[in-house]
């Protein structure tokens, strides 16, 4: 799998540091390979393993698996805490990791604007991040704009600000495109006495 065009556009609003975050249901690893930095991978990545005691990570190209397999030394064991090491992934009725719960909350807390993109947001905790972003306690009011095919009970409930209606990998680019013309605009605009 590559990374399809929406995912590309969410790397270049980050870099154009308009995008802090992205938190992703997803595990496919494609946010990182389109080059975006900041990821959140809510339920985990299917390309690392994560210890179960401290929450380290490791690409799991880290450990020789067939090898301590063979050795008769699984499961693999943390190398900063001795813990077990196992798939980052996170299966049904499994916790999502405090560590990126925790800073998911944060994070959703915090932003001003929130785009919920390609995602049926019935799958909870995860779906509850847009809530927690409408609520917030201080500063101004955040939008939420929903990228989807089809309505979701985000826009039902109208959690969600806006609805674009489509795909993202159609969207998003668009969406780019907007952004640097109209960056574009504000640096050629002559200054005022």
């Amino acid at each position: 799998m590559i990374p399809n065009p929406g995912h590309d556009a969410l790397a270049e609003l980050e870099r154009m540091g308009i995008l802090k975050w992205i938190i992703t249901q997803n595990v496919d690893n494609l946010h990182q390979r389109a080059g975006s930095q900041k990821v959140l991978d809510y339920h985990g990545n299917a390309f690392k393993l994560r210890c179960v005691s401290c929450v380290a990570r490791y690409d799991s190209k880290e450990f020789d698996l067939k090898r301590l397999r063979r050795e008769n030394q699984l499961p693999p064991r943390c190398q900063k805490c001795g813990g077990i090491i196992k798939a980052d992934t996170v299966y049904f009725k499994e916790p999502i990791p405090a560590d990126v719960a925790q800073q998911s909350l944060e994070e959703a807390e915090k932003c001003d604007l929130m785009l919920i993109c390609g995602t049926s947001a019935v799958v909870y905790p995860f779906a509850n991040l847009p809530r927690v972003a409408k609520d917030r306690k201080f500063g101004k009011e955040t939008i939420v704009i929903e990228i989807n095919a089809e309505p979701t009970p985000l826009t039902e409930r109208k959690i969600s600000d806006y609805l674009l209606q489509g795909k993202t990998g159609q969207i998003l680019p668009k969406i780019v495109e907007e952004v640097k013309r109209e960056k574009g605009k504000a640096t050629r605009q002559p200054l005022s006495p």
